[in-house]
């Protein structure tokens, strides 16, 4: 993935992680800490409003981000670490979405901004060339485990998508160095996955196992038929980082803020 500095009307500028496998007819990225207006241990591109960071600041990001993707709308939902995915219209009432309880949004209309809000948790992206069809999906570890990515897949078939011309994106995410779980977690991946000790899903640490969510998510992307050259995927930690480029709930706890994964079809 590159970094696309978005330069917006009133000379700000927010900085965006792409991926080349994304096409053209859709706009799209990661976002990082820059671009924003917020104040420490929100700074400064904080796009979450529950982390305890002046409302006002958060509304002007996210009018920056509005602003950098070109979109109509930015919708989102209300994330509850689960696979359902809910279709988008370009009618809709943003704050009706809002109120949704749903991990992944997915539409086929020009101008619909899809978005997941993420400080750890995988944000994945996924884009049909032929169609114009698209999702943002957020994959933490029990949505991971229950097959979000696969969902994804499913939902966007039902749109006329065919597996094999899917374009996948997955954004900065809590790496396998930093992704030390207990006991209960790493089970809930072998029981999903039996191979996964053997593969490099599941890896031994010192004290405890660690998970590669992203190295899940490739897997099932695969297995639900995408093929491996369409899907790309950031080698950035977020909890590695330290807090300087990305936000990391696993690094600094509730004083932190959230980046947002789009993509809008244009």
């Amino acid at each position: 993935m590159e970094t696309k500095v978005i330069s917006i009307s009133d000379g700000a500028a927010i900085p965006l992680l792409v991926s080349g496998v994304i096409p053209a007819a859709f706009r799209h990225g990661f976002t990082t800490r820059a671009g924003g207006v917020s104040a420490s241990p929100f700074d400064t591109l904080n796009l979450g409003w529950k982390w305890g960071d002046t409302p006002a600041n958060v509304d002007e990001n996210h009018r920056r981000l509005l602003a950098a993707a070109g979109a109509a709308t930015m919708f989102r939902a209300s994330q509850v670490h689960g696979t359902r995915i809910v279709r988008v219209r370009r009618g809709d009432d943003p704050s009706a979405v809002a109120a949704q309880q749903a991990d992944g949004l997915c539409s086929d209309e020009l101008g619909v901004g899809l978005s997941v809000h993420v400080a750890d948790c995988t944000p994945i992206l996924l884009a049909c060339p032929r169609t114009g069809a698209c999702a943002a999906v957020h994959a933490g570890w029990r949505g991971t485990v229950a097959g979000i990515a696969r969902v994804a897949v499913k939902t966007l078939a039902e749109l006329g998508c065919r597996p094999d011309e899917l374009r996948a994106a997955l954004g900065p995410c809590i790496g396998a160095c930093c992704f030390e779980v207990g006991s209960e977690v790493s089970s809930a991946f072998v029981a999903a996955h039996p191979s996964a000790r053997g593969d490099g899903r599941v890896i031994r640490g010192p004290r405890k196992e660690h998970i590669d969510l992203r190295r899940v998510q490739r897997i099932d992307l695969e297995a639900a038929g995408l093929l491996p050259g369409n899907i790309d995927a950031s080698s950035d930690c977020t909890c590695c980082d330290g807090g300087n480029r990305f936000f990391s709930f696993r690094k600094a706890g509730s004083a932190t803020g959230q980046m947002v994964g789009f993509v809008v079809r244009i």
